[in-house]
């Protein structure tokens, strides 16, 4: 694993546990007036922003379960994979035309 997919594994994982924990305060009804969950809905709402309105909200009780934070969950895990790939894929490229180069 080189620099370039550390760096985007590190910031899609950052990414990814935003959202884990929005679910997670989602779920159990976290109260929206305590700081930590105010930073995490504040970080994360821009990331939802895209998927919301594709379903609503399931709702048990006092619980819900968010379908649009998890697509976007799903979305974030194989786009920062595709990035990876994609990266690797010209790195791979770049050094064959350079060892053809020698």
């Amino acid at each position: 694993m080189n620099i370039s997919d550390k760096v985007i594994y590190t910031i899609f994982s950052i990414i990814e546990g935003f959202l884990v924990f929005r679910i997670l305060f989602l779920l159990f009804g976290a109260n929206r007036d305590n700081l930590i969950s105010k930073f995490i809905y504040g970080v994360s709402n821009p990331l939802v922003a895209p998927f919301e309105g594709l379903f609503e909200s399931l709702r048990y009780g006092r619980f819900v379960i968010s379908l649009n934070t998890i697509i976007a969950l799903v979305f974030y895990s194989i786009a920062g994979f595709i990035i990876i790939e994609i990266l690797n894929s010209i790195v791979v490229k770049t050094k064959k035309r350079a060892e053809k180069e020698v």
